[in-house]
């Protein structure tokens, strides 16, 4: 209900994290069926979970490769992807058409042997052979997704929470397909894989649905608009395009580069809000959008900026800290230190000392 009417992505993402939402809640209900044997009331369901397993893994690489893109459509691979659990369906559809009397006997043969799942058939497709591309396709999709999201938070400026918690899903994914297609191929008669893959597939929900508690804008959608209080008032974040951020970048560069009133001790954001002609609180806004940081931090960068620019002349570098602290507009030499060894690493004595030995 959160993804249908509240998610604040693209209809085409927000289609595809409810169908794998619920691709997955269908098939842990099915595997919960399994374990405790209530599956022999439900004959029909049996066979099903092969092609909605199919359907979660597609959906899935295709929700990241959207994400990711930003596509806001379907494109061709999309299409061809989606055949995948189509093929599957028609390959299991004769054993949909068999008698309830026929499914309940096979149900209850897997029932006293839970391994016997990997190696029975349904329909047309052998049940080993179906595991096995099921977890190869698992491997490959996840491998894919973890490439993809790992080139796209180098990219990036920031951390995206959806990003992570993607990343999650795809790394335990990954770890997950791998230990069951190594228990399936090489010691498929004397491990309990069916016990295996359950747990693994229940740390797997657990880390898939916990998380965007932990993280709402998964849920509601990675641009979600948020409430911030701000003295006793609530006011709601604005959403800026990135070539909105990069004309008001310009413009906060270009006043840093003109002006010199920030060099003032009684410098403050007001002025910053007047040259740029935008409210205060918007400026709040952007300056963290920008460049990570609030607006004394962004000050204190650029008077720091200019210190190791004046430090190149030798008068400077005589001055001492309570007089380079004024003309730069710092009010304390204890603020100037903090911003200096925050920017540079060392402090401005220290600097001063390896600057001038090495003249």
């Amino acid at each position: 209900m959160v993804i249908a009417f509240k998610h604040k992505r693209n209809a085409y993402q927000k289609i595809l994290l409810q169908v794998y939402v619920l691709s997955l809640a269908y098939y842990a209900c099915l595997v919960f069926l399994i374990k405790t044997g209530l599956i022999i009331n439900y004959p029909h369901l049996r066979g099903t979970g092969a092609p909605v397993n199919y359907l979660h893994l597609v959906v899935y690489i295709l929700f990241v490769r959207s994400t990711v893109n930003d596509f806001r459509s379907p494109k061709q691979l999309d299409v061809i992807l989606l055949c995948l659990p189509i093929l599957i369906f028609v390959g299991i559809a004769p054993f949909y058409f068999e008698t309830a009397a026929y499914k309940i006997e096979h149900i209850q043969f897997i029932l006293n042997n839970e391994d016997a799942l990997y190696y029975t058939t349904v329909g047309l497709i052998p049940s080993y052979w179906n595991f096995l591309v099921q977890f190869g396709i698992g491997l490959l999709f996840s491998a894919t997704a973890t490439v993809m999201l790992v080139r796209k938070m180098k990219d990036s400026e920031r951390v995206n929470s959806e990003f992570v918690w993607l990343m999650c899903v795809s790394i335990l994914m990954f770890f997950g397909n791998f230990i069951a297609t190594t228990s399936l191929v090489f010691d498929s008669l004397s491990l309990d894989m069916h016990y295996l893959n359950t747990y693994l597939f229940a740390l797997y929900l657990i880390i898939i649905f916990s998380y965007p508690f932990f993280e709402p804008r998964i849920l509601y959608g990675t641009f979600l608009e948020a409430k911030k209080k701000i003295s006793g008032n609530y006011q709601r974040e604005q959403e800026y395009p990135h070539s909105v951020l990069e004309s008001y970048k310009k413009q906060i560069d270009s006043f840093f580069k003109k002006e010199s009133v920030y060099l003032t001790s009684d410098f403050r954001q007001e002025h910053l809000s007047d040259y740029l002609k935008i409210p205060k609180n918007n400026l709040s806004q952007l300056l963290p959008l920008i460049y990570h940081k609030n607006f004394n931090q962004l000050v204190n960068e650029k008077r720091i900026d200019v210190v190791l620019e004046k430090f190149k002349n030798f008068d400077w570098l005589n001055f001492s800290l309570d007089g380079v602290s004024q003309e730069v507009g710092f009010k304390s030499r204890t603020t100037l230190i903090k911003a200096f060894k925050s920017k540079t690493g060392i402090t401005p004595s220290e600097y001063k000392k390896k600057y001038i030995s090495g003249i």
